[in-house]
């Protein structure tokens, strides 16, 4: 029979786990980063996406005579919203440049905290109006938020200390997408590089989504009203189809710009207008999308287009024919305060003129 000393002799010696536990501790915390890094990155290429459209005022584009004519009443909550965000070009671009900003701090380590944190304010104020004004895309903008905050967990203890100030606050923790000290080396230099490139990229390729924009100020752009018709008016104003209004914006988008079309019983038509040779323009008309009506089905509606000769007279107005109009455009003073108030650092007389 084998002693007790034998016995230990023979018996396997325990297992020394330390090398394994730290493989797959430098394992798990790389996968970690990894997933940390392709959130980064899609919220980056989001913010900046959004961020650059603003810049380039593709979004919401700018506010223009040609969309004049439509009441208070006859906008959607999106279309108020869109409105109000395409009359103010600095705020237009200075929100556009507060996304862009965190999606370009988002590509660099040393600037993702402050990136993640101007994401989540920025997409906050979207979620906010996007819920008061109906817009489609609440959900999308409520994930954004979850992304930065998603990106920031692991800065979380420093910022929680900054921000009561209690406790030391200790080194940052160091992105480690690969845990070799020279392919460390080797990102130190090509990241922010990577990070230029994307940006620029980015930036590009919104510009070109964009169709070239042109401003043309010169009659017939305007607001203008029916002075003379040579028309004769309905038995009842409820079937009175002559023109009452028409205003036609002066920047162009493609060639063509905003049209808006209000007749004297009332109805409101909207399309584009372009200029054509020997005084002609090309009116393109079609009824207000109406609430429910699917989007496609609206885009597939050509409207009605329109070849007018306009001339222009000695005394300002406009003489229309073509299409079965013959009429005298006079201009509408009404119908251009909102494009022609202007800015003032000073009070004038009138202020505070809300109406």
């Amino acid at each position: 029979m084998a002693t007790t000393d034998e016995i230990e002799d023979h018996a396997p010696a325990p297992a020394d786990y330390s090398t394994e536990k730290r493989l797959a501790r430098t394992a798990g915390v790389t996968l970690a980063w990894w997933a940390h890094g392709g959130v980064r990155l899609a919220l980056a290429l989001v913010l900046m996406y959004y961020g650059a459209a603003k810049l380039v005022f593709g979004q919401f584009g700018f506010s223009d005579a040609g969309d004049a004519l439509i009441a208070h009443g006859e906008m959607s909550p999106m279309g108020l919203l869109w409105r109000m965000v395409a009359f103010s070009p600095v705020f237009q671009f200075l929100s556009g440049l507060a996304e862009f900003g965190a999606g370009l701090a988002l590509l660099w380590r040393r600037t993702v905290v402050l990136g993640a944190l101007i994401g989540a304010a920025s997409m906050s104020f979207v979620l906010v109006l996007n819920i008061g004004y109906d817009v489609m895309v609440k959900t999308p903008s409520a994930v954004y938020i979850a992304m930065s905050l998603l990106v920031l967990i692991p800065w979380m203890p420093r910022l929680w200390r900054a921000v009561l100030g209690r406790g030391e606050i200790g080194e940052a923790p160091r992105p480690r997408l690969v845990p070799w000290r020279p392919a460390e080396r080797v990102g130190a230099v090509a990241g922010p590089v990577a990070a230029a490139v994307i940006a620029g990229l980015v930036l590009w390729g919104v510009t070109t989504m964009y169709p070239p924009r042109s401003v043309d100020e010169s009659a017939p752009a305007g607001v203008w009203a029916v002075a003379e018709d040579t028309a004769q008016p309905a038995a009842q104003l409820s079937e009175d189809t002559r023109w009452s209004r028409l205003a036609l914006g002066s920047i162009s988008y493609g060639g063509a710009a905003q049209a808006q079309l209000r007749t004297a019983d009332g109805t409101l038509r909207a399309g584009s207008w372009t200029r054509g040779e020997d005084g002609t323009i090309e009116l393109t008309l079609k009824d207000l999308r109406e609430e429910g009506q699917p989007v496609q089905e609206y885009l597939e509606d050509e409207g009605e287009t329109l070849t007018l000769t306009v001339e222009q007279q000695a005394d300002g107005t406009l003489h229309v024919t073509g299409e079965g109009q013959d009429l005298v455009l006079a201009p509408d003073p009404s119908g251009e305060v909102l494009h022609e108030r202007g800015f003032s650092w000073g009070i004038r007389p009138d202020d505070p003129f809300n109406r």
